[in-house]
């Protein structure tokens, strides 16, 4: 049986790192954390570029270890107590929502702390019949449980292709209906406004897009921001704030936050 080649990175510039990744032959790859990605390949890595990552090691590894080591390494996440997230060579686990989700390129495998952060508050607050978009979709694990919460009409957004590659598998995996799930490559391709507005990307990003987001947030409607730690907390509810935005619910998990915000009338 052949052998492996693992590189491991700790990355500066994660999406355009995965897309070197992608044009590098390689087989699988996952997150440790936020930073820090393992990926396999038949042969071995190139270096990768100093501009992409602070440090890396690479090292090789019979077949059968890589084989069994990259499935171990993503078991079913739970979340809400009724959320069930799991790899397609899992079996399905009966719970009222369970999502498939293949890990490969994309962000939201359920093992990430905002992830699980995100599909507790669309647990809570999203419900059915009600608009929802997904901006930074990643994998569509938000998207898939807004669906599968009977959310309509749903859009999600992603401007990274092998994110939107992993998309459209995982849409198969799940069963879903193509044509119920509008998917973009930029948030200006938006159109109209939505009950639910969900974000799992930056700080920065959210306070770059900010008068973008609002734009599509209904009265009355949610914001769930989240992919930021607690030293970005009081900056972005502070700008949320002067948008009369009203924070309704603030949840932490090993230092990542995720925010609840409403729109409600100006007075």
């Amino acid at each position: 049986m052949p052998g492996w080649f693992k590189l491991t990175a700790r990355v500066r510039e994660k999406e355009a790192f995965l897309l070197w990744l992608a044009e590098s032959g390689t087989r699988g790859v996952w997150e440790v954390d936020d930073r820090t990605l393992v990926a396999y390949a038949l042969s071995p890595f190139p270096p990768p570029p100093e501009s992409l990552v602070e440090s890396f090691t690479q090292e090789e590894e019979a077949g059968e270890d890589w084989e069994r080591k990259w499935r171990e390494g993503f078991t079913t996440v739970w979340a809400a107590g009724d959320i069930a997230v799991r790899p397609p060579w899992k079996e399905a686990t009966g719970a009222p929502f369970d999502l498939v989700i293949y890990p490969a390129f994309a962000f939201g495998t359920g093992h990430h702390p905002t992830t699980v952060l995100c599909l507790l508050m669309i647990r809570k607050y999203l419900r059915e019949g009600m608009a929802f978009l997904d901006v930074g979709t990643g994998s569509g694990i938000l998207t898939f449980l807004a669906w599968k919460m009977r959310a309509r009409p749903i859009v999600a957004v992603d401007c990274d292709p092998l994110a939107c590659a992993e998309f459209e598998r995982n849409v198969v995996l799940n069963g879903i209906p193509r044509e119920d799930i509008t998917l973009v490559d930029d948030l200006a391709l938006v159109q109209g406004s939505f009950d639910c507005v969900v974000v799992n990307i930056s700080a920065s990003f959210c306070h770059r897009h900010f008068e973008d987001l609002l734009r599509r947030l209904r009265e009355g409607g949610y914001l769930i921001l989240s992919g930021f730690t607690e030293k970005d907390l009081v900056p972005l509810l502070e700008e949320a704030h002067s948008q009369h935005l009203q924070d309704v619910e603030i949840a932490e998990d090993s230092s990542w936050v995720v925010v609840v915000l409403r729109r409600f009338p100006v007075v």
